[in-house]
C-alpha cells in the first residue's frame, strides 16, 4: 500500500491544481486537465508509477472539488490511478480505483452503457496478471455481454468486442469458444463489411489460429495430455457454443486452411495491398501445408512468396535466410509460490543447440548451457525436439540447418527450487533462435 507521506503530497498538488482552475477559467480548467491526465499516463508507460500517482491524484482532487464525486470526468483519471497503483504492487488499491470508474460510469450514463466495458477490461487484465484466471475470465465475459446487449449480435459494432473475448480464449486455450466467435465474426464480416475492411483478414486468420492450435497445443496441454493419458484439453471452452444451440466443428483442419486461402484472395484483391502483404498471406499459408505435412504445396507458395519479395532484400533475408520457428512449445510455469517476494526473483537460461532438417524438423538437440541446471533444461529439451520450423530457403529449395542456437530465459525463484519445486519457475516467454550462418 502507498504509505502516508506520499498521500500529504498528494493533497498539496491537489491544493495547487485546485486554486489554478479557477482562474483558468472553465476552458483553461479542461485544458489543464487533458495535459494532467496525458502526463500521468506517459508516466504510467515510462515506469513512473509513484509519479503517475501523484500527478493523478492531484487532478482527481481538483475534479472533486469543482463538481462531485460522481462526475464522469473522474473515470479516466481513476483507470490512469488504477494503472500506476497496479505499477507498484497495490493490486488492492487498483481495484478499489477500477471499481470507482466502473461505478460511476454506470451512474451517469446507465448500468448497461457498453463505455463501462473500459473498466472491466482493466480488472480483467490485473485479475490475469495476479494469476486469478477465472476471476479475469468472468471479467472478460461480462464485457462482452454487456457489447452485445448494447449493439446486438450481428452488428458490426460488435467485432471489436467479439476479438478481445476471442483473444483471450486462445490466451486460456479455450480455443474451441474462441473458434465459434471468430466464425461469427468471419460470417458478419462477409455479410456487412467491404473486402478490403481489415476486420474481415482479422476473423479469418484466427479462425484459422484456432484449428493449428488445436493440433498444435501449447506446452501446458501437452503436459495435461502426457499426465492424463489422452488428448489435449480445450480449456472447458464449449460454455458459448452451446448457448448459441451448436457445437463448434473439432479435427475439421481443412476449414482452417480454407480460412486461409480466402485470405490470400482477399489480399490479392485489394487495390492497394503492397507486396510484402500478399507475400504474409501467402507465407502464412505456405508454413499451414508445411505444418500439415503438404511439403509440395508449402515449398511452392515460399517460391512465390521469394519472387514477391526478392526486391525487398532486408524481409526476405528475415524470411528465409534462416530456420524460423513455427511451432515451439515452451514452458511457461505456475507464478512464483505464495511465500516468495518478487525481489527474490532470479534470471535463469537454458540455450540449446539443434540442427534442423529440409522438412523443418529438429534433428539433433545438444544443451550448451544450463543457469541453473537441472531447473528448466529438461523440460525446454523435451518442447524443442518436438518443434516444427519453416526451413531455410534459397528460392528453390530448402536447406539444412546445423548450429542453431535455441535461448530460453525465464525466472525462478531459489527458496522454491531449494524445496524441490522445479515448476516454481517462472518463465517469461523471452525466448529466441539465433541462426549461425552457414
Amino acid at each position: 500500500m502507498i504509505n502516508r507521506k506520499l498521500r500529504v503530497s498528494w493533497r498539496l498538488s491537489a491544493a495547487v491544481l485546485a486554486g489554478a482552475l479557477p482562474a483558468a477559467g472553465a476552458a483553461g480548467a479542461a485544458d489543464a486537465e487533458s495535459a494532467a491526465l496525458e502526463a500521468a499516463a506517459g508516466q504510467v508507460r515510462a515506469g513512473e508509477h509513484l509519479d503517475a500517482i501523484n500527478t493523478v491524484e492531484a487532478l482527481i482532487d481538483g475534479i472533486e472539488r469543482h463538481t462531485n464525486r460522481y462526475d464522469l470526468g473522474l473515470v479516466a483519471p481513476l483507470l490512469v490511478l488504477g494503472d500506476a497503483l497496479a505499477g507498484v504492487g497495490d493490486d488492492d488499491g487498483a481495484f478499489g480505483a477500477y471499481d470507482r470508474a466502473l461505478h460511476i460510469t454506470r451512474i451517469g450514463r446507465g448500468l448497461h452503457h457498453p463505455s463501462q466495458v473500459t473498466s472491466v477490461y482493466r480488472q480483467a487484465k490485473l485479475h490475469a496478471e495476479r494469476g486469478s484466471m477465472r476471476d479475469a475470465n468472468h471479467r472478460h465475459e461480462y464485457a462482452y455481454r454487456t457489447l452485445r446487449r448494447a449493439h446486438g449480435a450481428d452488428d458490426p459494432a460488435l467485432l471489436p468486442g467479439m476479438f478481445t473475448l476471442a483473444d483471450w480464449y486462445m490466451t486460456i486455450y479455450n480455443i474451441f469458444s474462441a473458434r465459434s466467435l471468430y466464425e461469427r465474426a468471419a460470417a458478419i464480416g462477409a455479410q456487412q463489411l467491404p473486402s478490403d475492411d481489415p476486420a474481415r483478414v482479422r476473423a479469418l486468420r484466427w479462425l484459422a489460429a484456432t484449428y493449428r492450435a488445436e493440433r498444435f497445443p501449447p506446452y501446458r496441454a501437452l503436459e495435461g495430455r502426457r499426465r492424463s493419458g489422452g488428448a489435449a484439453g480445450s480449456g472447458g471452452g464449449f460454455a458459448l457454443a452451446q448457448r448459441s444451440g451448436r457445437r463448434p466443428p473439432i479435427n475439421r483442419f481443412s476449414r482452417g486452411e480454407r480460412a486461409l486461402i480466402e485470405v490470400v484472395k482477399l489480399m490479392r484483391a485489394r487495390q492497394d495491398a503492397k507486396p510484402s502483404e500478399v507475400a504474409q498471406a501467402m507465407l502464412e499459408l505456405g508454413d499451414w501445408f508445411l505444418l500439415f505435412e503438404k511439403r509440395q504445396r508449402a515449398f511452392t507458395l515460399y517460391r512465390e512468396v521469394w519472387e514477391l519479395l526478392e526486391a525487398n532484400h532486408t524481409l526476405l533475408a528475415h524470411t528465409f535466410d534462416a530456420p524460423a520457428p513455427l511451432y515451439l512449445p515452451l514452458p511457461k510455469s505456475p507464478p512464483r509460490p505464495a511465500h516468495a517476494r518478487p525481489e527474490e526473483s532470479r534470471d535463469g537460461v537454458v540455450e540449446l543447440a539443434i540442427d534442423v532438417d529440409v522438412d523443418g524438423l529438429v534433428a539433433k538437440v545438444e544443451t550448451v548451457r544450463a543457469d541453473p541446471r537441472d531447473l528448466m533444461d529438461s523440460k525446454v529439451r523435451r518442447a524443442v525436439r518436438i518443434a516444427r520450423y519453416r526451413p531455410a530457403f534459397d528460392g528453390r529449395e530448402p536447406l539444412a540447418t546445423a548450429g542453431l542456437r535455441v535461448v530460453h530465459n525465464f525466472t525462478y525463484y531459489p527458496s522454491a527450487r531449494d524445496n524441490g519445486m522445479e515448476t516454481s519457475a517462472n518463465a517469461a516467454g523471452l525466448t529466441r533462435t539465433i541462426a549461425h550462418a552457414r
